[in-house]
């Protein structure tokens, strides 16, 4: 097995849904010999600001968990950092950073279907809820159907007396902070998480905070999905146009695709001033391609196979809703 190559003060940028933050927990857990700081980008953000690159200058490695960063920004920190990456997304295989994504190095996305796992499978050790948290939280329900990590996950609930719906509400409660936009709490729950895996559950389930945002955030995705004004549909493709201050356009999308059994395309008009957010779900073809054509034209974009999320300036968006729709039309995705 490949050694990490770390010296020194490190820092640890990680996703800020669950499946970065509890990335980010087994990372310190398995460094604590390591002096480690972490932050996450400005929240919706799948890139780093110029201030937040200036902010790796200070450490002699990076760590990059669950984000398919431009590889111009991985490239800008490794001239002052070593950089290590822990990752499932589509991304190119980096030969200038130690890079740990299996998928990246053409591996099926469904043996990775977490970064936790990638975590969980570099440095050995058991399935612990840290591991099963990531997995959870970026597949929910879905996971069910990849055979193998129902498996893991069902094992895990009978030998720790947990239900798959409590690792459900787990992830909701932790994924409420960055619904809500609370960036100082999605990097304080790695430290919290970190050193108390025997007691997550009560100390998730039981957290009055993370419970009120989630009840908020409900009451918002109920709005959402019930106002079938916001909703069209183009060549078999399920569109909807909303404007929320919230960070649930995944969380919508996921919800009408899985519901519809369609492919699904949703634009939120109001999270940034100048930008706006396009998420895509496919319940049949892969995005890798598409994800390969938004970036090539400079937009910043990233998901997985099945995923696409992507920042788009607002003069912008009709172009990229063009070609979304045009892959779907042209069905050149391949199937997953």
């Amino acid at each position: 097995m490949e050694k990490l190559e770390l010296d020194g003060k490190g820092l640890i940028i990680h996703h800020w849904d669950t499946d970065g933050v509890c990335s980010a927990a087994m990372l310190l857990n398995h460094l604590r010999e390591y002096r480690l700081d972490n932050f996450t980008p400005q929240i919706s953000n799948y890139f780093l600001t110029m201030d937040e690159i200036r902010r790796c200058k200070g450490y002699d490695f990076v760590i990059i968990a669950d984000m398919a960063l431009p590889e111009e920004n991985i490239s800008q920190i490794s001239k002052n950092s070593h950089v290590v990456i822990f990752d499932h997304h589509l991304q190119n295989p980096l030969g200038f950073v130690q890079h740990f994504n299996p998928v990246a190095m053409g591996d099926k996305p469904d043996r990775w279907p977490s970064a936790t796992w990638v975590v969980k499978d570099f440095f050995g050790g058991k399935v612990d809820v840290l591991t099963v948290l990531g997995i959870v939280g970026d597949n929910e329900n879905k996971i069910r159907e990849n055979n193998v990590f129902n498996q893991v996950i069902s094992d895990f609930c009978r030998e720790n007396n947990v239900s798959f719906e409590d690792l459900l509400k787990m992830v909701y409660l932790i994924d409420s902070n960055y619904k809500v936009r609370d960036k100082e709490e999605v990097e304080r729950i790695p430290h919290v998480l970190k050193d108390n895996t025997a007691r997550v559950e009560k100390i998730i389930l039981g957290n009055r905070k993370w419970n009120e945002n989630f009840l908020l955030l409900e009451d918002e995705i109920k709005k959402l999905l019930e106002n079938k004004d916001l909703l069209s549909e183009r060549d078999n493709v399920l569109f909807m146009e909303m404007k929320t201050p919230y960070v649930v356009i995944s969380t919508v999308t996921r919800r009408l695709a899985w519901s519809t059994g369609k492919n699904v395309v949703v634009v939120n008009h109001g999270f940034f001033d100048n930008s706006d957010q396009v998420y895509v779900r496919s319940n049949n073809l892969s995005l890798n391609n598409l994800i390969k054509r938004v970036k090539s034209y400079g937009f910043n974009a990233g998901g997985k196979n099945n995923v696409m999320g992507a920042i788009v300036p607002k003069n912008k968006t009709d172009h990229l809703l063009e070609e979304v729709f045009d892959f779907f039309s042209a069905a050149d995705g391949g199937e997953m």
